[in-house]
């Protein structure tokens, strides 16, 4: 696709460089360019909760991975690797598209699965075209797995973080190497601290995302205490609470409908999300505003805590009344016959 040259138009924006598209047309392109930009994701795509504002450029599409038990989110789509020339174009979409925003485009989101699993040299080479037509962009960034981060030598992590990268965001999910495992996460606690104190050594900080009923039944208590844990020793500026919700892509449905993973009732996963609350000592957001909570809470720790707690006690005591399953089963499409 072209974009639209410069027209002799005097309906464009005033100080835009002569560019004087008119308004309906430049919205009409907006809209044609954010659908070639954004297609190849399907009907929806995830981005991190703390990057929500960001602008997105695609660089990859699905996860390299993709083998967690749990998941769903890039909907059986094929891990692929944009090329530059595609990256390119897609940064010079994007400049069309923000040139007439009124504030400067100051962040980026790297759209895909895991993009901080491209070499070094792309993802520098992305950084250089997109501060060279964004000149006042302050960061990069993107979602990560450990052992992207731990692919990378330390000097690899310096420069990058000297090239703009950022608030990357890791799932982490859990703390238990047994949860770990058994949600075929690829990767263990010892591997997610080392990713986690790699990155603080670079002075790059990032957010986690941790996932309630992640254990089912049998492993909760060793979920939240082990998950507590390692985070008490690390250093998110953010914490991102979900909730295990079963899609039905997800290979753990298997496990459900044979009985060998007991899901945690609604219930027990807002106990599960208070318990994890309680145990944690650092200074961080906790933000468990997450759609796929049964109720949101989001606030500064260590300040808020106590306040939080008070928050989550009372919806425990009103929710626990009846008709939070229900609820929860007609906004998930999900059973809880198990």
């Amino acid at each position: 696709m072209c974009l639209p040259g410069p027209c002799d138009s005097t309906t464009g924006p005033e100080g835009k460089g002569g560019i004087g598209i008119d308004r309906r047309d430049f919205a009409e392109s907006v809209k044609r360019l954010k659908k070639e930009l954004y297609g190849e994701y399907g009907p929806f795509y995830y981005v991190p909760m703390a990057e929500s504002r960001s602008v997105q450029l695609p660089v990859t599409v699905g996860c390299r991975y993709g083998s967690c038990l749990f998941c769903d989110l890039n909907q059986g789509m094929a891990y692929r690797e944009l090329s530059l020339d595609e990256i390119s174009r897609n940064v010079e979409w994007l400049r069309f598209i923000h040139q007439r925003d009124r504030r400067p485009v100051q962040r980026f989101l790297l759209a895909g699965g895991n993009p901080f699993s491209l070499p070094s040299e792309k993802l520098l080479r992305i950084s250089e075209l997109l501060r060279n037509a964004f000149p006042e962009c302050e960061y990069l960034s993107c979602f990560s797995r450990a052992d992207d981060v731990l692919a990378k030598s330390e000097e690899e992590l310096h420069e990058l973080r000297m090239a703009g990268f950022d608030r990357l965001c890791l799932g982490i999910e859990s703390g238990s190497d047994r949860v770990l495992r058994l949600q075929r996460k690829g990767v263990g606690r010892s591997e997610n601290a080392a990713a986690m104190s790699a990155l603080d050594a670079a002075g790059m900080s990032y957010s986690v995302y941790i996932m309630l009923g992640l254990g089912g039944r049998e492993l909760s208590e060793e979920h939240i205490n082990e998950t507590a844990s390692l985070l008490n020793g690390a250093h998110p500026f953010e914490l991102t609470v979900v909730t295990l919700v079963l899609f039905k892509g997800a290979d753990l449905v298997k496990l459900v409908r044979e009985g060998k993973f007991k899901r945690l009732r609604p219930m027990e996963s807002l106990e599960e999300g208070r318990r994890l609350l309680s145990l944690l000592r650092i200074p961080t957001v906790y933000d468990g505003t997450h759609k796929t909570n049964a109720y949101p809470v989001k606030g500064h720790l260590p300040t808020h805590r106590e306040h939080l707690l008070r928050r989550l006690d009372e919806a425990i005591r009103r929710l626990s009344e009846g008709g939070l399953e229900r609820r929860e089963a007609r906004r998930w499409r999900n059973w809880f016959s198990e």
